[in-house]
């Protein structure tokens, strides 16, 4: 969990510093949907790839 937020943190820091705010929106959804992965279980989520949705 550290590095996460590690991670979490220099992606944060990299937007302030650049000034790409509208990369926020699109990183925050794609941890919403790294978490939905990992509590829901990969089977789940390999269906769907196989699905084409």
């Amino acid at each position: 969990m550290k590095k996460f937020i590690y991670i979490f943190n220099e992606m944060l820091f990299l937007i302030k510093k650049h000034k790409l705010a509208f990369l926020l929106p699109i990183f925050i959804i794609l941890i919403l949907l790294l978490f939905l992965a990992y509590y829901v279980g990969p089977a789940v989520v390999t269906t769907f790839i196989y699905a084409g949705i």
